[in-house]
């Protein structure tokens, strides 16, 4: 057996825990960006997690005082069977390599991630989630006053430029997985609100809220499930992004959502 292959076996066996990459010294904690990690969070994660407490779970587990806590303990979601058994208490470290390859840590895990956390931007994200997730030993991370922040009043396509040319000018597929069957289409969203389809009949509507939700209507399937209504935060589409399938969700009971963005329009 290699040197290293041997570490790797005490690691796992006789102190029954995990050899991490990642190490997250308090002082770069300290020192994170904040704006820098919400932006990421936002980007990455808000899709799937909230923060604050008594927050809701999403497709993901709400993550309050996550930190130091057993992990695949929160109350009301449904976790793999991996993370259920999992006897780990949620660290920054441990955070830091879950974002690297879920799958690594816990092959059976229901987490989906496009790509992993870019290893320049996880110092910012785990600071950001410690801080607004209040765990004890947060770090001392300097959070800007309201007026740093972007101008609400500006328009959407100012405010998220980024995820204003992504989505206009790009086209969204949908795979659709009910009882009845699968069903696959593209999606054309329009600047004025409305959206397009691929197939005739089905067209809807999108609107952006004062949370900066982007939620938008699909209506006329011809399908059992002949609508469907969904919302995501406008910055979890900001990166640009492009396979058939980046996000799953449940927009409603028995019906599973498979969604992705293809490169430019017919």
């Amino acid at each position: 057996m290699r040197i290293r292959d041997c570490v790797f076996f005490l690691c796992l066996i006789l102190t029954q825990t995990l050899c991490f990459a990642s190490e997250l010294s308090s002082e770069a904690l300290d020192n994170a960006d904040y704006i820098s990690g919400k932006t990421t969070f936002q980007q990455r994660c808000s899709a799937c997690h909230t923060l604050a407490e008594n927050s809701a779970n999403l497709v993901g587990p709400n993550l309050w005082h996550i930190f130091d806590q057993t992990i695949g303990k929160v109350t009301g979601f449904s976790y793999s069977e991996g993370m259920k058994e999992s006897e780990l208490i949620w660290t920054p470290d441990l955070m830091a390599n879950f974002l690297q390859d879920p799958q690594k840590l816990f092959p059976d895990t229901r987490m989906f991630i496009p790509e992993p956390v870019p290893a320049n931007f996880m110092t910012d994200l785990v600071a950001f989630v410690m801080f607004e997730t209040d765990a004890a030993d947060k770090p001392k991370v300097e959070k800007p006053q309201p007026s740093q922040l972007v101008n609400s009043e500006l328009p959407l396509s100012d405010r998220f430029p980024s995820f204003w040319n992504h989505l206009m000018t790009n086209t969204t597929h949908y795979r659709l997985v009910a009882a009845e069957g699968e069903l696959e289409f593209d999606a054309y969203f329009n600047t004025n609100g409305s959206v397009g389809t691929s197939l005739k009949g089905v067209q809807g509507f999108w609107h952006v809220n004062e949370k900066d939700m982007f939620c938008y209507a699909l209506y006329g399937l011809p399908t059992l499930i002949q609508e469907f209504v969904e919302c995501f935060p406008v910055a979890a589409m900001a990166i640009p992004r492009f396979a058939r399938e980046l996000w799953r969700s449940e927009p409603q009971q028995g019906l599973k959502l498979y969604g992705g963005i293809l490169p430019g329009r017919p």
